[in-house]
C-alpha cells in the first residue's frame, strides 16, 4: 500500500553517504537502520526517500547497504520527511504509526547530524491457496485477483489491486498490504480442449471454466470480503472451478447511412457487473460483421469504435446472454463532433491565468482509442476540441495555477462543473468556462488533546455539492499544527482535521456522514482568508504497526 502522504516532486540535491566519514559540520546529516520488524535482521536495498517540507518539494534517494544502514550527507538547515519502501514488505514513514496518518517531521539545524533513525519493517501480508477443478486436479495458469472495495463518481466498484498465475500444482501465493479485499480466480487464454458428445453434423462448443468469487460463489453480490491484517498469512483460500460450455457473440457493426468505408475498427467486450472486471473476448471483424468466442454466460459492454473518413465513430452496446449465446446483434455507429467553446476571466489579472488549453478525459469508463481530445485556447479564449466521441467526458482547463479556480463550466444551459457532460451526436452547444480570481483561501491551527497537531485537514463541500471532487481540497497540518488552504472554490464548506486519512474515501458518498456533527462549517469568499481552529478527529482509520523512530 503506498501512502496517501507521500508526495511527487522534483530532485534535491544532496551527497548519499554510505559508510563514507561525515561532511563538514557546517552541514546536516539524516542517517538511521531499517530492519526486519520480526527477525530484527537488517534490510538490504531498502529504498529510502528523504523529502522537503515547504511549497515546493524536492527528493533524494539512498539505498539501504549490507547492514541496512542508509546516510544522507551535506543537507541544508530545513525540514524533512523520510519514506522507506521494500518490495516484500509493507511501506513506513518516520513518525507514522499508520500509513494514513501524516508523516512525522525531522527539523534539522545547522550543521547537526541525526544518525539515529530507526524503521522495523512489516513483512507483507499475503493470501494462498490451490485452485482446482471438478475432480479435485490442480489447474494450472489460473489467474487469482485482488479487488478493493471502493467508489467512484458515487457509484461502488471493485479497483484492482494484484494478481498472481497459478503454478503447475494448482498453487498460489500472493502478496498484499492490509485491506479488505474481493478475491477470485479466471481462467487465463483459450478455450478449453474439452468437448462434449454431439450428434453428427453438430459442432461441440468449447469449455471454459466459470470465474468464481472467494468463498466459492460464481456472482460478486455473493461473494465474501477478505480482510487482510497486517504481515499475517492467509492460506487455503481456494477456489474450486467447474467446466461450462462457452458462448459467442455474433452481429454486425452499423455505420450510418451514406457513411464511407471503416477503418481503424475495433470492438471490445468487457463484462458489465459490479466489480468491473476486466474480462474480455478476441473479436473476429470481416466486412462490419463480427463474432466474439470465449465468454461464460453474463452482462457485457460491447463498444464498438472506428475512423470514417477522417472522423472519429462509437457505438455502445448493453447485451446480456444466457447459455446460448447472442446472434443478430446490432451496434449503430455514431459520428463524434466537434466541441467548441470559449475560456473567459472574471477577475483581475485576466493576462496572468488564461489557461493554455482545454481537454478532455472519459469518465465512463469506455474504452478510448485515438490521440489524447485536447484543444489549444486562442488569445481570445476560443478554442474548438476535434472528434468528441458521443459519451461522458471530464473536462480538464491546464494550467489552473493558484491565483485562479473554476467558477462555472456550462455546455448550453446545463451546469457541467458540477453534473456530468454527456455528449451525444446531436450536441451542438457550446461549452463555456469561466475562470475567477481571485480565489478563496483559509488557514488555521489544528490541536489534539490540548496540543498543536499535525493532521489531514480536508476542505468538503456542502452536502448538495459533496459529488463534485474538483471542490475538494486537503493539505496536512505541520508540526506546529498550522495548515493552510489556497486556491479553494468561494462557497460553503465543512473543514475536518483526521488523525487518520486515505485521500481515496472522498469518493464513497457516505464516508463523511459520520463525522458531519465535528466538521466546522466555514463560508469563503473570493479573495478572502478565512480562519479556523480544529480539533483532530481520532481513530478515523485502520491501525498499522509500521513505524520509523528515533532510536
Amino acid at each position: 500500500m503506498v501512502s496517501p502522504f507521500i508526495r511527487v516532486s522534483t530532485g534535491l540535491c544532496c551527497c548519499l553517504i554510505l559508510g563514507a566519514q561525515a561532511p563538514a559540520p557546517a552541514s546536516g546529516v539524516i542517517a538511521g537502520l531499517v530492519l526486519d520488524g520480526a527477525t530484527r535482521q537488517p534490510i538490504r536495498r531498502a529504498i529510502v526517500t528523504l523529502s522537503t517540507v515547504d511549497a515546493h518539494p524536492q527528493d533524494a534517494v539512498a539505498w539501504t547497504d549490507a547492514n541496512g544502514r542508509f546516510a544522507f550527507g551535506y543537507l541544508p538547515t530545513g525540514r524533512y520527511e523520510i519514506h522507506v519502501t521494500k518490495t516484500g514488505y509493507l511501506a513506513a514513514a518516520y513518525g507514522s504509526d499508520s500509513l494514513r496518518r501524516p508523516p512525522g517531521v525531522i527539523s534539522l539545524a545547522a550543521g547537526e547530524v541525526r544518525n539515529d533513525l530507526l524503521f522495523r519493517l512489516r513483512v507483507e501480508s499475503s493470501i494462498s491457496g490451490t485452485v482446482t477443478d471438478g475432480d479435485g486436479d490442480p489447474l494450472a495458469n489460473i489467474q487469482i485477483l485482488a479487488m478493493r472495495p471502493g467508489w467512484q463518481r458515487g457509484q461502488r466498484q471493485f479497483i484492482g489491486a494484484g494478481g498472481v498465475g497459478s503454478d503447475r500444482n494448482g498453487r498460489y501465493r500472493l502478496n498484499l498490504p492490509e485491506g479488505t479485499y474481493l478475491v477470485m480466480a479466471q481462467q487465463q487464454g483459450r478455450p478449453l480442449p474439452i468437448r462434449a458428445e454431439a450428434s453428427a453434423g453438430e459442432t461441440p462448443p468449447p469449455y471454459g471454466y466459470v470465474p468464481q468469487y472467494y468463498p466459492g460463489t460464481d456472482r460478486v453480490e455473493s461473494a465474501t470480503l477478505l480482510k487482510v491484517e497486517p504481515g499475517q498469512e492467509y492460506t487455503e483460500i481456494d477456489f474450486h472451478l467447474r467446466v461450462q460450455p462457452q458462448v459467442a457473440l455474433q452481429g454486425k457493426i452499423v455505420p450510418p447511412p451514406q457513411a464511407g468505408p471503416a477503418e481503424q475498427l475495433t470492438l471490445t467486450a468487457v463484462r458489465d457487473e459490479e466489480g468491473n472486471r476486466p474480462i474480455r473476448g478476441e473479436a473476429v471483424i470481416k466486412d462490419l460483421t463480427f463474432r466474439i468466442d470465449g465468454l461464460t454466460p453474463g452482462s457485457y459492454v460491447l463498444t464498438a469504435q472506428a475512423t470514417i473518413e477522417g472522423r472519429r465513430y462509437r457505438g455502445v452496446q448493453r447485451i446480456e446472454t444466457g447459455s446460448e449465446g447472442a446472434r443478430d446483434l446490432a451496434i449503430p455507429l455514431e459520428p463524434s463532433i466537434d466541441l467548441s467553446g470559449t475560456v473567459s476571466v472574471d477577475g483581475p489579472g485576466a493576462a496572468k491565468v488564461l489557461p493554455s488549453s482545454v481537454s478532455l478525459v472519459p469518465g465512463d469508463r469506455l474504452p478510448f482509442n485515438g490521440l489524447p481530445l485536447r484543444a489549444t485556447v486562442g488569445p481570445d479564449g476560443a478554442f474548438t476540441i476535434q472528434g468528441v466521441p458521443p459519451g461522458v467526458w471530464d473536462i480538464n482547463v491546464n494550467p489552473l495555477g493558484p491565483e485562479a479556480y473554476l467558477k462555472s463550466m456550462r455546455l448550453g444551459d446545463q451546469d457541467v462543473l458540477t453534473e456530468e457532460m454527456a455528449i451525444q451526436s446531436s450536441t451542438r452547444a457550446p461549452l463555456k468556462i469561466v475562470i475567477g480570481t481571485p480565489p478563496a483561501s483559509i488557514q488555521g491551527e489544528v490541536s489534539k488533546d490540548g496540543q498543536p497537531a499535525r493532521a489531514a485537514v480536508l476542505l468538503a463541500p456542502e452536502a448538495k455539492f459533496r459529488h463534485v471532487m474538483s471542490f475538494y481540497r486537503s493539505v496536512i497540518a505541520d508540526a506546529a499544527g498550522h495548515f493552510e488552504i489556497k486556491n479553494a472554490r468561494p462557497g460553503t464548506y465543512r473543514l475536518f482535521a483526521f488523525d487518520e486519512f486515505d485521500p481515496q474515501s472522498i469518493q464513497d458518498p457516505e464516508f463523511l456522514k459520520p463525522f458531519e456533527q465535528e466538521g466546522a462549517t466555514v463560508a469563503l469568499r473570493e479573495g478572502q482568508a478565512a480562519s479556523q481552529k480544529l480539533t483532530v478527529i481520532q481513530g478515523t482509520g485502520p491501525q498499522s504497526a509500521i513505524t520509523g523512530e528515533a532510536r
